[in-house]
């Protein structure tokens, strides 16, 4: 059976985003920054095609259940949907309706979660690991697949949080080498991990930890934090 929407939501207020901390140290100087990578061209929207070439979608007949007014709904009214495969969903002030698909995929969603909270439990933000598609959710912390594009465009803002690490600790002055990998936050977060060595000829490689923002602001590089990766 054929829907509209998976999902139909009345009266539900949306919160609102999560205000970013914008406080952290931010670098003076203004770095040339490397574009964002393309996305892969398979991710790409397809050419338009001309309006001639476009198929009109099809006006389906309204349920009857749509000709209500939500206050004289019933749960009854959406049995149509009970057996249906495709998962829906009805949301009100009264009542939450789910047919049998819809409850499955929510028992499926309950175990993949328990099981992405037992792994995840004592990882830090840089070394997050993908939340379950079933689950439907974005936003929160997970990893970047390392491309050389990516590797590229993260570059300045390591050499930026390392000149940091530099200036605030008395020691051995360390010099950047690669970009091991990184997580992301909506809003331009990163959380890097690279890796660098003191001033010295032979000197060992050390893993390092760097919280950035890089972001349409100025400068369009904010250093939140750079310390030794310690575990």
């Amino acid at each position: 059976m054929s829907k509209g929407s998976n999902t139909c939501l009345f009266g539900v207020i949306r919160p609102a985003a999560d205000s970013c901390d914008e406080r952290g140290k931010s670098v003076k100087s203004k770095p040339e920054l490397q574009p964002e990578p393309e996305l892969p061209s398979e991710l790409k929207s397809e050419p338009e095609l001309p309006p001639e070439l476009k198929s009109q979608p099809k006006q389906r007949e309204k349920y009857e259940w749509e000709s209500k007014r939500v206050e004289d709904l019933e749960m009854s009214d959406f049995s149509m949907f009970d057996d249906d495969i495709e998962p829906f969903m009805f949301i009100c002030a009264r009542f939450i309706y789910k047919n049998k698909a819809q409850i499955q995929k929510d028992k499926e969603i309950e175990v993949a979660m328990a099981e992405y909270r037992e792994c995840s439990r004592n990882l830090s933000v840089f070394d997050a690991i993908p939340v379950p598609k079933i689950s439907g959710k974005c936003g929160g912390v997970g990893p970047l697949p390392m491309t050389d594009d990516r590797r590229l465009f993260l570059t300045p803002a390591c050499h930026l949080a390392l000149d940091n690490y530099n200036a605030e600790n008395q020691g051995p002055n360390f010099v950047f080498v690669d970009v091991v990998k990184t997580t992301y936050r909506p809003g331009g977060f990163y959380y890097i991990t690279f890796q660098a060595q003191e001033e010295i000829p032979n000197s060992p490689v050390i893993a390092f930890q760097a919280e950035v923002r890089i972001w349409r602001t100025d400068p369009p590089i904010i250093i939140k934090s750079c310390a030794i990766k310690t575990t």
